[in-house]
């Protein structure tokens, strides 16, 4: 702040603006590679449930397969 009168000049309220636009683009491009590094984990946690399902899913289908041919 301006220390003539104690009053806030236009100056000071741009600085200030400048300032903390600064700091929020600082703090959102360092925040970006997490965000990516969770969504990629996310994205293969769920391709590996989907890969493990299917596949006990065939088993199933196997096993129940077998039965019905055993049966007839």
């Amino acid at each position: 702040m301006s220390e003539q009168n104690g009053s806030v000049t236009r100056e000071d309220l741009e600085r200030q603006a400048r300032e903390i636009v600064e700091v929020l683009t600082q703090t959102g491009e360092s925040m970006k590679s997490p965000v990516v590094l969770k969504g990629l984990g996310a994205m293969a946690a769920v391709g590996v449930a989907y890969w493990v399902g299917r596949r006990r899913g065939r088993s199933r289908v196997r096993k129940a397969i077998s039965e019905l041919a055993r049966m007839v």
